[in-house]
């Protein structure tokens, strides 16, 4: 590969640094070994093994990971609050089996469609283990979510309350509902992830008295509290303690001004989940986490308890209980070399390609937003990755690579991998199951699930030629 001694010399060190976190990660991450066979191992299972059983693209969940999550939040709040409740958010994977495993853990869940409440009512949560939350919830969504008695219907506008208003009453059912407001906050992550600032979610925070006043009207809604959400994969805690302490202001100033008390605060979610590991800036690239979980719940309470400590707070985390809890199996399918020569047809540099069989379709969403991922060879998991390269899909779109690599949009791989061999990707629990495509018409992926004694089983199945045609008319 071409390129100045000077940019050799920073490539090495960037090598160096690359393979000295992927050895911590092999030796002291809680989800991770090596066997003797020099194969990464996830949560007991043997990442090359399981491709002589199910073929790649695949995602593999472990649930001891999921639970751990959720058991950091939980710890977090029960440390400093005695009355919070958890709902996850189902939207970062509502796979019915990772439903039902965060089901046991005790927490609820957070929903955006009716079938999303649909799925989290089959799996056998209950309509008080359940928040509804979207920015057009359609008179069918809504009539749906009154008639189960979900614990919150999070009211996004006001033309929303005229139909809760409306079918609360002609079912004779009381709606429980919390206000969503803007808080105006801005936070270091990806524009597309903000939803507290320039957003359309909620409504202004001066109009919340309004709206409060209207429900005191309505005899068959009822509200708990106001509602915010940050955004998401923030990297720091003062947007969470900022837009806290602009909710509870105005909770405070409703509550003497229209002789009311709240019952709870609703915060949303937003703790971010590391995709880089290291000491990188998370304000200049949130793939770093910056803060963990101890830093959220205390930017909360700290501002919740200038309040009140008779309230309840809820929170909608998503992306930190499933992001680390599962990876991506796929096999190197391909590989070539290309010239890369600039407008006078001059050779430029030598680039090495190879080609996986997850892309676009498999990641979608995470893609779309430049997402970072660690990228290993998992059948040769001990050995050096020294060989640069870039890194691409089977879609027919000249965009179906990785575009956010260790330098820029080149990745490091061992440099005697071999077609066949079966790579992971790291961290991929969260908001990628749910966006997947059947462009080109790949069929959606298989999800299996390790179980907290080491078994492996699948849990969805990849989709058929008759999933992909059935709902064609011809």
């Amino acid at each position: 590969m071409g390129g100045t001694t000077e940019e050799k010399g920073s490539r090495e060190q960037l090598a160096t640094e690359y393979n000295a976190m992927r050895k911590s990660i092999l030796h002291t991450d809680r989800r991770f070994t090596v066997n003797d066979k020099g194969h990464l191992v996830f949560d007991g299972a043997d990442l090359a093994e399981i491709h002589q059983t199910y073929p790649t693209p695949v995602y593999l969940y472990s649930e001891k990971e999921i639970i751990r999550n959720y058991e950091e939040i939980r710890s977090a709040f029960d440390a400093r609050h005695n009355d919070t409740r958890c709902f996850f958010a189902s939207k970062a994977c509502s796979v019915m089996k990772i439903l039902d495993v965060i089901k046991d853990t005790g927490c609820s869940v957070e929903t955006n469609s009716r079938y999303e409440v649909r799925k989290a009512l089959e799996i056998g949560f209950t309509g008080d283990q359940i928040v509804f939350n979207g920015v057009v919830k359609t008179a069918e969504d809504l009539e749906f979510a009154i008639a189960n008695d979900l614990y919150l219907i999070n009211v996004d506008s006001f033309h929303e309350l005229a139909l809760i208003n409306k079918i609360s009453t002609r079912l004779k059912k009381i709606a429980n509902v919390c206000v969503r407001v803007e808080p105006s906050v801005p936070s270091a992550t990806h524009p597309g992830l903000v939803t507290a600032f320039h957003a359309k979610s909620g409504i202004d925070l001066h109009e919340a008295e309004t709206m409060v006043r209207r429900i005191q009207q309505l005899p068959h809604v009822h509200v708990r509290g106001l509602h915010m959400h940050v955004g998401d994969q923030v990297p720091e805690s003062e947007p969470f303690r900022l837009a806290t302490r602009i909710v509870v202001n105005e909770s405070m100033r409703l509550e003497k001004r229209l002789g009311i008390r709240f019952e709870l605060i609703n915060v949303g979610g937003g703790i971010p989940a590391p995709y880089k590991y290291g000491d990188g800036d998370p304000l200049t690239d949130n793939m770093y986490p910056g803060i963990g979980c101890d830093d959220f719940a205390e930017a909360i309470v700290s501002e919740v308890h200038r309040w009140r400590r008779d309230i309840r707070i809820c929170i909608e985390p998503g992306r930190k209980v499933t992001a680390s809890a599962a990876v991506v199996l796929t096999d190197i399918a391909c590989e070539k070399t290309k010239t890369n020569f600039n407008e006078n047809r001059e050779p430029e540099e030598i680039v090495h390609w190879k080609f996986v069989d997850a892309g676009y379709s498999v990641f979608c969403d995470q893609l779309y937003w430049n997402w970072y991922f660690n990228f290993m060879n998992a059948t040769r998991a001990n050995q050096a990755h020294d060989q640069w390269i870039k890194l691409a899909g089977p879609l027919c779109d000249g965009g179906d690579y990785f575009h956010q690599g260790v330098d820029k949009e080149f990745f490091l791989i061992p440099s005697n991998t071999r077609i066949g061999d079966t790579m992971v990707f790291l961290d991929a629990g969260a908001y990628t199951i749910e966006s997947q495509t059947v462009y080109n018409n790949r069929p959606r992926t298989a999800v299996l699930l390790v179980d907290k004694k080491g078994q492996i089983s699948k849990i969805r199945r990849e989709d058929t030629y008759e999933d992909m045609v059935g709902l064609d008319i011809y």
